[in-house]
C-alpha cells in the first residue's frame, strides 16, 4: 500500500498546458548569512531564495510555473518529466492527475515528507506567453 504525500492535477485546453493544482511539502529556512529564506521543493528538485516570507511564497509559484513550461517547451511534457522525478498517475479514468506515493515500508521517507510546509495552490495559471517563455 502506498500514502500519497502530494499531488498535482493538470488542466489542459487540447494539447495546450493552462493550469495546476498542487499539493506538495516544501521547506524553508532562513540563512544565518545573508537573511534569505532558502527555500527547498524536493519533489521538483527546485531550490529558490526568497528575501521574505511573501516573497517566498512567490519565489514557490514562479518555480512551479517555471518547471512547467520548461517541461512544455523543452522536456516532454509536465506529465513525462514528473513521472522521471517519481511520481505516478494516480487517477484511473484519465485525468491527468499525478501522485508522489511512498510504500508504507518506507517510514523514515514518510516522516520526512510530513515534515515540511504543505504547499497548496489549487489553480496555479501556466500562460507560455509570460515572461518566462
Amino acid at each position: 500500500m502506498n500514502t500519497i504525500e502530494a499531488n498535482i492535477e493538470i488542466t489542459r485546453t487540447g494539447d495546450k498546458l493552462v493550469s495546476i493544482s498542487v499539493s506538495m511539502p516544501v521547506w524553508s529556512k532562513e540563512s544565518e548569512f545573508d537573511g534569505n529564506i532558502h527555500v527547498q521543493l524536493p519533489l521538483l528538485n527546485i531550490d529558490t531564495i526568497a528575501s521574505d516570507e511573501k516573497d517566498a511564497e512567490f519565489a514557490i509559484k514562479e518555480a512551479i510555473q517555471s518547471f512547467c513550461i520548461a517541461s512544455e517547451k523543452f522536456g516532454e511534457g509536465v506529465e513525462k518529466e514528473l513521472q522521471a522525478l517519481g511520481w505516478k498517475q494516480v487517477d484511473q479514468d484519465g485525468n491527468h492527475i499525478l501522485g508522489f506515493c511512498v510504500s508504507e515500508t518506507d517510514e523514515l521517507l514518510d516522516r520526512l515528507l510530513q515534515t515540511g510546509d504543505n504547499y497548496i495552490n489549487p489553480k496555479l495559471e501556466i500562460a507560455e506567453e509570460s515572461v518566462y517563455a
